[in-house]
């Protein structure tokens, strides 16, 4: 019997995310200058995110807050219909206080993907991935988005927390070495 192989959940690589050009409400915009110095997380598809009932919208905001608290930037990437991207602005515009709205963007051609996962080694196929960039536009790890609860704003808070601390060990260790 062959085995299906398994895809990691997180990768860790180190690959520059591309400008792409958005639009905005202030006109085109090229997305690393809405990033510079921030840590960013990018979430392909947010339409998957809206939350069904009032238990999980109360969940939502709390981990939308928490983001926030660790200076995460959350941005949208919509690759499917353009209706389900008006769905979620809509909805994220209607339900979301104005400190945790998040921008989301249209993209009809898959410049991410294109970009990005040709580095990534061959057999390694992402759908729906998540993006974590530092405040360079650099991705730091990439969620491969396969399995739906992996993709929950929960772990990704989880996963974010994780970057954090990881980074915060390394400066750390750096100022110990240093001194």
């Amino acid at each position: 019997m062959k085995t299906k192989e398994v895809i990691p959940p997180l990768i860790e690589m180190r690959i520059d995310f591309p400008n792409l050009l958005v639009k905005t409400h202030y006109g085109n915009v090229y997305l690393k200058s809405m990033i510079r110095n921030k840590r960013t997380i990018v979430y392909i598809n947010p339409s998957e995110m809206i939350p069904a009932g009032a238990a999980d919208k109360k969940k939502f905001l709390q981990t939308l807050k928490t983001l926030k608290d660790m200076n995460f930037h959350l941005i949208g990437f919509n690759r499917r219909s353009f209706e389900e991207h008006l769905t979620s602005v809509n909805w994220l515009n209607s339900y979301i206080k104005d400190d945790l709205v998040f921008p989301i963007f249209y993209q009809t051609e898959n410049e991410p993907r294109e970009c990005l996962e040709k580095d990534l080694p061959e057999k390694i196929d992402l759908k729906n991935p998540v993006y974590f960039l530092d405040e360079n536009g650099t991705t730091q790890a990439i969620l491969n988005g396969t399995q739906p609860e992996a993709r929950s704003l929960e772990k990704i808070a989880e996963l974010a927390s994780e970057l954090v601390l990881r980074e915060q060990n390394f400066q750390k260790n750096k100022v110990l070495r240093e001194s």
